[in-house]
């Protein structure tokens, strides 16, 4: 069967995307990006270990089984890494970038992913450009993880942060030309890295947006018309000894079409404020989604959508 990449939005009718794995998952050791990033965290405890206990990637196993069990129920083409040796191919969104009829390898800070797109042989069988991003050797050269981008219809919305720099979002427009416009924002507290514990599109002018990071001041421009759902509390989940992602994670949902939105069956206050606004909500469990740094949007990678 040969995969299609075709996406220009978060929200369109999911077709078919890729979904990560915790096979082999193992934390980078070596990686000076990761380091300084659990050297920047303010909690009391740090990573001690290079491997999560058996439970966590028990727990996080079956909850992506149960994803794409929900997915694959819809008609949803589901595709896994394929994995041989250990490695972090838990959130598959960090790293891929697919727009349009292009995937791009991102030029991500964490050297120990340079080579992910390895992980996904079948992208070899699809109907797409594949673009490899050159791997950054100075914090002057492009530097972006596919998770600090949002597609949204012609624009493409590039948060920068510590894994994103204005040199990587001059890059990016190169690459995808006229076809999009490639819109820099800088809003949130430069710790903070990817956009989509932040801000995430649901549909056609409509975003969801975490009001401790964000006033309606600083959106972009091209929003100020948007229907704007603004979460203003979430549910803390539970994480072992290390949260390697805050409460917010919570927020960071999966769009499957325009009306459906799978949540975290624990964010019940989420669910209502979605449910009110119109939304089909699907929750499942995403026990270990702190702990591993990752929800719904981080651990999939969407390839078609209509």
């Amino acid at each position: 069967m040969v995969v299609k990449i075709s996406t220009k939005n978060e929200y369109g009718e999911l077709k078919s995307i890729i979904l990560g794995s915790v096979e082999n998952f193992q934390w980078p050791e070596n990686d000076k990006e990761f380091n300084e990033g659990i050297s920047r965290s303010t909690y009391h405890e740090t990573l001690t270990s290079s491997k999560p206990p058996v439970h966590v990637i028990n727990e996080a196993s079956v909850d992506l089984d149960k994803l794409s069990s929900i997915m694959e129920d819809r008609g949803i083409d589901v595709h896994r890494p394929v994995i041989s040796t250990t490695h972090w191919a838990y959130s598959a969104r960090d790293i891929l970038l697919t727009v349009g009829n292009k995937i791009i390898q991102c030029p991500t800070p964490f050297s120990s992913r340079a080579n992910e797109l390895e992980l996904y042989p079948f992208i070899k069988e699809t109907e797409c450009e594949i673009i490899k991003a050159p791997r950054p050797r100075t914090h002057q050269d492009p530097i972006f993880d596919a998770a600090n981008v949002l597609k949204m219809d012609d624009r493409l919305l590039y948060s920068l942060s510590h894994s994103a720099n204005e040199a990587g979002a001059d890059w990016l427009q190169q690459q995808v030309g006229n076809e999009f416009e490639v819109i820099k924002w800088r809003v949130v507290d430069h710790d903070i890295t990817h956009i989509d514990s932040t801000l995430l599109s649901l549909a056609k002018d409509t975003v969801l947006i975490n009001s401790s990071r964000v006033k309606d001041s600083q959106l972009p421009d091209f929003m100020q018309n948007y229907k704007k759902i603004w979460v203003d509390n979430i549910t803390p989940g539970n994480f072992h000894h290390f949260p390697y992602a805050s409460k917010w994670i919570g927020m960071n949902v999966l769009s499957l079409d325009p009306e459906t939105v799978v949540i975290d069956e624990i964010q019940k206050q989420l669910k209502e404020n979605l449910e009110a606004h119109g939304f089909n909500i699907i929750t499942t469990s995403m026990t270990q989604s702190r702990t591993l740094g990752g929800g719904f949007h981080c651990v999939t990678c969407d390839m078609e959508r209509i």
